[in-house]
């Protein structure tokens, strides 16, 4: 073990050269086996410290796991993370392989945790699966076929089935976006100009936003849902047969065939805690509040907790008011850690 706390076991290696990495508690005797939190990343080519550039994030350089995990062992648990299959994984072309799936990410958190609760350094019968919007997919994936107790928490979670969620991600949201932002004028159309000087509103909309050169100052909103539509219909005929490069056509396929999130709760036992920033325009609380709801009747105990002022990676506003992505808000990584003790020792209580 080096003495930054950080244990690359052999005992610890996936597939394709990559290896689950353990950090044990600050302190952590020999033997002492420590409640151990697997951590989930979210969509895309993360690695196992969940690493931004500055360029991404608008908040300097950052590293959300990295930053997690040393929460996690000043509080005296373990952490473990290892670099998704966005990382090394072949995207031939964009057709992807049959390893390059949803699935894949899925058999790769039950390898970790089988391979972790053989660790001497962990308390096997304590693991805590830790997702972050995708990775509450994953998490929730991985507890149904591990089985068992579930003890999870999910950060900005999506609840509903992927191809009813990406037409909001792609289509409803930039909708709403528009439509109820202040832009509509008293003859009912839409100020595409005052739409594109609003760069602090507009948290999401990764594309170029080129609407007033596609179809003028203003548009009546009748066409822009028609247009909006169109485009969305063609992204999802493209990353199904290959042409996003986002992820390959085997990913994409395979995500879109697997059940909504919030249904895999009915085949779960145990504790939940899900959070969600308050302005989280990609995974927005309506998500959350699904999930806590379908957990709630479902039996398991869970919190559902909406942090104020926090978006989708639950990290304030620049001071510009522009919209980042990390690192995480301190009060919420005191809360997350907070959680992760609530589902270990008993809670919480649904609420």
């Amino acid at each position: 073990m080096g003495g930054d706390g950080l244990s690359l076991e052999d005992g610890l290696s996936l597939e394709d050269g990559r290896e689950v990495v353990l950090r044990l508690p600050d302190g952590a005797a020999a033997g002492a086996g420590a409640p151990v939190v697997v951590l989930l990343q979210p969509f895309g080519a993360w690695d196992r410290d969940a690493s931004l550039p500055a360029e991404v994030s608008g908040n300097g350089p950052v590293r959300l796991f990295a930053d997690l995990g040393a929460a996690l062992a000043g509080a005296g648990y373990a952490a473990a993370s290892f670099d998704t299959r966005f990382v090394t994984e072949d995207r031939r072309g964009g057709a992807g392989s049959s390893r390059f799936t949803f699935t894949g990410l899925v058999d790769d958190a039950v390898r970790a945790v089988e391979l972790l609760r053989a660790h001497p350094g962990v308390d096997g019968g304590r693991v805590v699966l830790l997702g972050v919007s995708m990775g509450t997919d994953v998490a929730l994936a991985a507890a149904e076929r591990l089985g068992g107790e579930t003890l999870a928490v999910l950060v900005a979670p999506c609840s509903e089935a992927r191809p009813v969620f990406q037409r909001h991600l792609g289509l409803d949201r930039r909708l709403e976006w528009l439509l109820a932002g202040g832009f509509t004028g008293p003859d009912g159309t839409v100020d595409l100009a005052a739409a594109r000087r609003d760069v602090a509103g507009r948290s999401g909309w990764w594309e170029e936003f080129d609407l007033p050169e596609r179809l003028g100052p203003r548009a009546d909103p009748e066409v822009l849902h028609a247009e909006l539509t169109w485009e969305f219909d063609a992204w999802e005929r493209g990353a199904l047969d290959g042409a996003d490069d986002s992820a390959p056509a085997s990913f994409w396929r395979d995500w879109y065939a697997q059940p909504a999130p919030y249904r895999r709760l009915a085949g779960l036992r145990g504790r939940v805690a899900v959070h969600v920033g308050a302005e989280d325009w990609t995974t927005p609380p309506r998500q959350a509040h699904l999930l806590h709801r379908a957990a709630s009747a479902y039996g398991l105990r869970s919190r559902l907790t909406v942090h104020p002022g926090l978006g989708h990676l639950l990290s304030p506003r620049s001071a510009a008011g522009l919209r980042t992505y990390g690192p995480f808000d301190p009060g919420f990584l005191r809360e997350l850690v907070g959680s992760v003790a609530e589902v270990l020792d008993g809670g919480p209580q649904s609420g």
